[in-house]
């Protein structure tokens, strides 16, 4: 399975400065410049300088996430796209890690469901 980077294209985030200031629990005025790098956005904050922040906080990574999960159709897809997720468990918020693996339980619970409701022929 491919990595999770090249599954998800943060550049087809639609990011606003208002965002940005309430994920950094900042004044949007403080903000003097804020760009979309490969793996990071770069926020250029006024009495700080550059701070990095990773796409896997923010708000768009974690949907894109819980898509994945959610189209998985077999267990074995939905195994392999969770163990890349936990391989970065790190770069996560809890909070987010905690509403994935809730939708990791249901996919795999409704998945499970299927397959043991499949008629043996």
């Amino acid at each position: 399975m491919q990595p999770l980077r090249r599954r998800i294209n943060p550049k087809t985030f639609v990011i606003t400065l208002r965002q940005v200031a309430k994920f950094l629990k900042i004044s949007q005025e403080r903000i003097l410049n804020w760009e979309k790098w490969h793996n990071v956005l770069w926020v250029h904050i006024k009495g700080i300088g550059g701070y990095f922040v990773s796409y896997r906080q923010l708000e768009q990574w974690i949907s894109a996430c819980r898509t994945l999960i959610r189209c998985c159709s077999s267990l074995s897809t939905l195994n392999e796209l969770w163990l890349s997720i936990l391989q970065e468990e790190e770069r996560y918020l809890d909070d987010a890690i905690a509403r994935l693996k809730t939708t990791y339980q249901q996919r795999y619970a409704d998945l499970e469901s299927r397959i043991n409701a499949t008629p043996a022929w």
